[in-house]
């Protein structure tokens, strides 16, 4: 593809569209596309999952967060493009510098949030600046998306999600007063209220459509998706995305609940149009989807241990086997899943690195490129499952070939496992901000004199997004509370290499001290002996070590009785240290 040619394309339509400029995100969010496409890969070439770029007549820039400057630099054409770094470089402090008095700057729909509207806003009335929000078919048709996906919806059983939608409705009917309305667009949340899944997992590994749910104090919930629900529900009514306008304006006006830092700025800028008062949500939905009921949660276990042990497989053949390829690796994990009745597809697409392709965190190597893994280096292996119930996510780093790895990545190596065993066996007062538990993960890599510009940890679905919430970050306020599924996954990254380990953890209340949280480990799959430093693990490490690996080796040492070479993998791995 010609990303160049597209950018003029692009700068030659601001001109149609009386603008000056254009904030241009990784996708539109409601276009339920059918593959990988998107309005800032269409133009620039980077395919990661998140940036933003501001373009004008003379200057593009690429902003993406720290996980993605190494894959932007390699897929961006730094002659083009600018690349910086968010929160370093803000969109704000980018538009500051690259508008004046007078000028346009025109804002896709679906793009962006509520919130990054609003600090636009308050940043072009000191300029001076005009702000235009395009329509949706200008702003797709710039960049010739016309792939929106055609499969279909169905609704998840009952049975598997654990508890009727109705109910789910019902809680966020229940959080709001007499006049007061919800409005909910972020598709973990829809997912979980509505129980709504695509028939068809799209290119992205996506089953979750894109939607608006309207629910108000009284009447029937409404949601808006431009995508055919293959049954008609009795929980909500479901209307074509493109006639949320007309349909709102013959509504009663009520003061609408939406959550401004991820809502697409169209909703709240047709709501208000209409006469409808909008204003931050008071209620904690995320909460609600954050904590999973007991189906959800043996669902969830079920689910990850039939993962590690495809993992095992995956991580034995990439060890073992003489010469094979990253994507080869991948190949071999999704096999032994496609054993199980209820497996579905990747739950994204794996990151499969060999060698200096681990520092970069988000390696896609059907996008960057597949290699041969035929020589000693570090492998780094991270990936997840959709099934039918449940959705799973990990990470393991190995080390191949007849040389001994050297001191620097046995250390990096073994900082990381302690972090992640520090973490795993903390326990906390329940309701603690994930913030802090961010930083229990982050002190032993502090102590090296690193740091990783990422969360620490994210929610994962029951049969949903793999990233949802809680996010276990920095800035997150969320409160972490029992019977949460969340992975937590430090890492330390320098310019030829990168290590990164990953389990998925469920919260549990203490049984021994009342009003605390502690951890369930929910993945098994053996940590690298040869890159464990054994001197400096001490007792209680070890200890937790040795548990693990043996609980490892009794969940699935089974499941390779005829396989030779993965259970004498396993054991080597398992041995007690």
């Amino acid at each position: 593809m010609d990303y160049t040619s597209n950018l003029q394309t692009l700068r030659n339509s601001l001109a149609k569209l009386e603008s000056n400029a254009i904030v241009v995100a990784i996708n539109n969010s409601f276009g339920n596309f059918d593959g990988e496409v998107s309005s800032l890969t269409q133009i620039s070439g980077f395919s990661g999952s998140n940036g933003r770029a501001v373009i004008t007549d003379n200057e593009a820039v690429l902003c993406v967060d720290g996980r993605y400057v190494n894959q932007a630099n390699r897929q961006v054409d730094t002659s083009v493009w600018k690349i910086c770094t968010y929160p370093d470089v803000t969109t704000t402090a980018l538009l500051s510098r690259m508008l004046k008095e007078n000028q346009t700057l025109a804002v896709g729909p679906f793009s962006m949030t509520h919130s990054s509207y609003l600090s636009i806003l308050r940043l072009s009335k000191e300029i001076g600046f005009n702000v235009k929000i395009l329509d949706e078919a200008s702003f797709t048709n710039l960049f010739g998306i016309q792939t929106s996906s055609d499969t279909k919806l169905f609704l998840m059983s009952e049975t598997d999600v654990g508890e009727a939608h109705s109910d789910r409705i019902d809680r966020i009917r229940n959080a709001i007063c007499s006049g007061e309305a919800v409005l909910l667009t972020e598709k973990p949340v829809t997912g979980w209220c509505t129980g709504m899944r695509l028939r068809k997992v799209t290119n992205d590994k996506s089953v979750l459509p894109a939607c608006a749910m309207y629910i108000s104090y009284t009447g029937k919930p409404i949601v808006f998706c431009d995508l055919e629900l293959e049954e008609a529900s009795n929980d909500f009514s479901f209307v074509p995305l493109s006639s949320f306008k007309d349909v709102m304006s013959t509504m009663d006006k009520a003061t609408v609940n939406c959550n401004s830092a991820t809502v697409p700025v169209y909703f709240p800028w047709i709501l208000q149009g209409l006469g409808f008062q909008v204003q931050q949500s008071k209620i904690d939905i995320e909460q609600f989807e954050s904590v999973k009921n007991q189906v959800e949660i043996s669902n969830l276990r079920t689910a990850a241990e039939l993962t590690s042990i495809a993992f095992i497989k995956a991580l034995a053949y990439a060890e073992t086997h003489s010469h094979t390829t990253e994507v080869g690796v991948i190949e071999v994990f999704e096999a032994e899943l496609r054993k199980n009745r209820t497996f579905v597809d990747l739950s994204f697409n794996a990151i499969s690195s060999f060698g200096r392709n681990t520092s970069v965190v988000h390696y896609n190597p059907k996008a960057l490129g597949s290699i041969d893994i035929d020589k000693d280096g570090l492998f780094l292996f991270d990936a997840g499952a959709h099934f039918t119930n449940a959705t799973t996510d990990m990470t393991r780093v190995i080390y191949r070939g007849n040389s001994p790895p050297d001191y620097e990545l046995v250390n990096i190596y073994t900082t990381i496992l302690k972090s992640v065993i520090m973490f795993s066996s903390t326990r906390f007062p329940n309701r603690t901000k994930a913030a802090c538990l961010d930083s229990i993960a982050r002190f032993l890599v502090w102590r090296e004199g690193f740091d990783y510009n990422f969360g620490t940890g994210h929610g994962v679905g029951s049969f949903g997004n793999v990233h949802e919430h809680p996010s276990i970050s920095r800035g997150s306020n969320e409160r972490i509370t029992n019977d949460m599924v969340f992975t937590v996954e430090p890492g330390i990254y320098k310019p030829d290499f990168g290590v990164r380990l990953e389990n998925m953890l469920r919260t549990v209340a203490s049984p021994t001290y009342p009003g605390y949280v502690e951890f369930e480990t929910l993945n098994f799959i053996p940590f690298c002996r040869r890159l464990i430093d054994a001197q400096s693990l001490d007792s209680s490490e070890r200890e937790w070590l040795n548990h693990y690996h043996a609980l490892t080796y009794e969940k699935s040492s089974s499941a390779f009785a005829d396989d030779p070479t993965t259970i004498g993998w396993l054991m080597e791995n398992t041995r007690e240290m």
